[in-house]
């Protein structure tokens, strides 16, 4: 090769490398100038909405929380079942598995204050199913991508009452054991004495920077309620079998998600090393054809929210 044929031979690979790293950047939705911004919401807000428990501000910020998520395959019948609208069609693998993902949050720092949360939702899509996986990689850049929120049980009234009458949430108070150390970060959930889940993710995976919403759906006074909700993160991306496990416990919701026939293994991680997120008030985008029943759990003022940091470390109650 001459000199003008390497020449045009790196020319051609910088152009490609350069068109793969705008893409990559185009996917991920990292805008640098964006990012500076983040927490300085443009958006509608509202004051002093009053929950029963408590007034809260529109949007609640999220600025600190120790998060994780696992997402799991289950049964594609069972799981569009509980979908409470015709047009939200369950996100599936090749092999028609459709998926479940389960994450929980330990936030520190909130504008409502801290308080544990474990979100149990279906993963689907809006107005068209779509093709296996892509909505997985895309995310909110995939059409009518989000989740469905099947249970969210939190640690405060507060938290719980918002969530209820503000977006229609399936919110209900448990108690949570945190655990986080070097290797992985876990999560006991249980109400009343009585296991719910046992979510654990193990800190390995490739480090993703993201600025991708979540968007969460859910049912409100009989409307489908869409929340688009701006996050912030970095985090690891585990896609090896064995990152992720799920054990469940002799709960009714542990028995519900038996029925689901939820694998016990994660087939997608994600291991947050830092989260920022807001969440604004949902839009209605219709009625739904079934109602979706609320598990409203034991009306107590604080579930126990417990962190511990290894076994060499005493464990933490922020709330016993």
């Amino acid at each position: 090769m001459g000199r003008a044929g390497r020449l045009l031979y790196w020319a051609g690979a910088a152009a490609i490398g350069y068109a793969t790293i705008r893409g990559l950047r185009a996917l991920l939705g990292l805008r640098p100038q964006a990012l500076q911004d983040f927490l300085r919401w443009r958006g509608p807000t509202a004051r002093g909405i009053d929950v029963g428990s408590a007034r809260v501000d529109l949007p609640i910020y999220y600025y600190r929380d120790d998060s994780f998520l696992g997402i799991f395959t289950a049964d594609r019948e069972a799981v569009q079942a509980l979908l409470p609208s015709d047009q939200l069609y369950p996100i599936l693998t090749p092999n028609g598995r459709a998926l479940v993902g389960i994450a929980a949050f330990n936030y520190l720092h909130t504008s409502i204050g801290p308080y544990g949360e474990v979100g149990i939702v279906l993963l689907c899509t809006y107005g068209r199913p779509a093709p296996p996986w892509l909505p997985l990689l895309l995310e909110s850049r995939f059409p009518g991508w989000g989740a469905f929120v099947l249970h969210l049980p939190v640690t405060t009234r507060v938290a719980r009452d918002a969530g209820r009458v503000i977006y229609g949430y399936a919110k209900f108070i448990a108690d949570m054991e945190f655990e986080k150390t070097p290797v992985l970060q876990r999560v006991r959930l249980s109400e009343g004495g009585r296991h719910i889940l046992t979510l654990t993710v193990r800190q390995q995976g490739l480090v993703i920077h993201d600025n991708r919403p979540l968007i969460t759906f859910s049912v409100r006074n009989g409307e489908l309620i869409r929340t688009r909700i701006p996050v912030y993160g970095i985090y690891h991306l585990g896609l090896r079998p064995g990152l992720g496990t799920l054990v469940l416990g002799d709960h009714p919701i542990a028995q519900q998600l038996r029925e689901l026939w939820i694998s016990s293994s994660a087939v997608v991680t994600k291991n947050y090393l830092t989260r920022y997120a807001i969440l604004p008030a949902g839009e209605a985008i219709g009625r739904v054809e079934r109602s979706h029943p609320l598990y409203s759990g034991e009306d107590r003022p604080m579930g126990r929210l417990m962190v511990r940091y290894g076994e060499e470390a005493p464990p933490l109650d922020l709330h016993p």
